[in-house]
């Protein structure tokens, strides 16, 4: 095993570092210990950034961060290679494009669903008060989620197997639909893994060289799992693994327990030079 200081850890928030009520409190000890040990945390989401900045402020992290399941990266300027293509460049942070613009998607959403018979609901026609009632987020928070800009979540009626066919529509129209949790998400070919790719060559024209390891728990975390040297899958809320993911990472580890509790015990774990039960096991 690498050295901690050759670490990264690369973690999607909900239903892993944050819980049901959006809380990271039972992985305080954990971020401790990643912060201690100058062990960089990279945050890999579907959330948008007007969500997610304000929580890596909060965890004091000087990290990147992956926003909208990969539509996004956004770096440091001080870590931006000369010549890179930012969208915007606001206080320390350059947003590095890497998606396809939500336009295009909630038109191609409208005409996938229109072509497949299956009735959706996007974010595109959601207020923020439907989103508070739909997520539990707060009003502030429900605004900053409908702050897209690369990717269009959206419920389906009538269960998995409309979704497995606007799906199928999707990739036929070039896109991809992929599961996160409440929500479906329709985005371009790129994904969590390509973005957190592009990030670690980044990394290296500064020359600098990770043993990476990552928690999901989603199928939209798929792609980060697979990249990374170290994938660990953390439990859904009833203790059961995503299927999408368990069949997909035979040599994928399983983390303790579901959401941030499960997180902290097995971030602590890696910190320690310990591997955790495998998803076969």
């Amino acid at each position: 095993m690498s050295e901690k200081r050759d670490l990264l850890v690369a973690t999607d928030l909900d239903g892993c570092l944050l819980d049901a009520a959006y809380s990271y409190e039972p992985a305080r000890p954990a971020l401790a210990a990643l912060a201690r040990d100058l062990v960089p945390l990279v945050l890999v989401s579907s959330k948008t950034r007007a969500e997610i900045e304000p929580l890596v402020r909060v965890l004091g992290l000087d990290t990147p961060f992956v926003v909208e399941n990969g539509g996004a990266l956004v770096v440091p300027r001080g870590l931006l290679p000369r010549g890179e293509q930012v969208v915007v460049e606001d206080g320390p942070y350059a947003e590095i494009p890497l998606g396809t613009p939500r336009r295009v998607l909630v038109e191609a959403l409208h005409e996938l669903a229109a072509r497949t018979g299956v009735k959706v609901r996007g974010f595109a026609g959601l207020t923020s008060f439907d989103l508070e009632r739909l997520t539990g987020l707060s009003a502030a928070a429900a605004m900053c989620a409908l702050q897209r800009h690369y990717d269009e979540p959206f419920l389906v009626e009538g269960g998995d197997e409309p979704a497995e066919r606007l799906a199928s529509a999707a990739v036929r129209h070039g896109l991809v639909v992929s599961r996160g949790g409440q929500f479906h998400h329709l985005t371009g070919r790129v994904g969590k893994g390509d973005a957190l790719r592009r990030l670690l060559e980044i990394y290296g024209v500064a020359r600098r060289r990770f043993h990476t390891v990552a928690l999901g728990d989603a199928a939209n975390d798929r792609s980060m799992l697979e990249l990374c040297d170290r994938p660990i899958v953390v439990p859904r809320a009833n203790g059961s693994l995503e299927p999408s993911l368990a069949g997909a990472l035979p040599r994928a580890e399983r983390a303790p327990g579901p959401g941030p509790t499960g997180w902290n015990a097995a971030v602590l774990a890696v910190l320690r030079g310990e591997r955790l039960p495998s998803v076969a096991a």
